[in-house]
């Protein structure tokens, strides 16, 4: 499943969030980091990954909570979404 995580951090961690960054490219078990993109005007990171499921997923976000706070959203594709939305609005009428 497709996650979109928004990870926000105090400006005195800076450093520490590039410097970990940096050494975690590596790749997690579980977890298949689709894109990635750095807030240049405040100090936030964006990223869009995969997950093989929640335990995967909470251990990716676990290691980055004592230096800020993730926001996670579960995403679909737009094509997916539509499909599914068309579907579910056919169920309910």
């Amino acid at each position: 499943m497709l996650f979109l995580a928004i990870f926000s951090y105090v400006p005195e961690d800076r450093n520490q969030v590039i410097e970990r960054g940096m050494e975690s490219r590596e790749k997690s078990t579980g977890v298949e980091i689709k894109g990635e993109w750095f807030d240049i005007s405040g100090h936030r990171v964006f990223r869009l990954f995969e997950a093989d499921d929640e335990l995967h997923l909470a251990n990716s976000i676990f290691r980055w909570t004592d230096l800020g706070v993730a926001e996670i959203i579960p995403v679909l594709e737009t094509e997916k979404a539509m499909k599914f939305l068309k579907r579910a609005s056919k169920k309910v009428q």
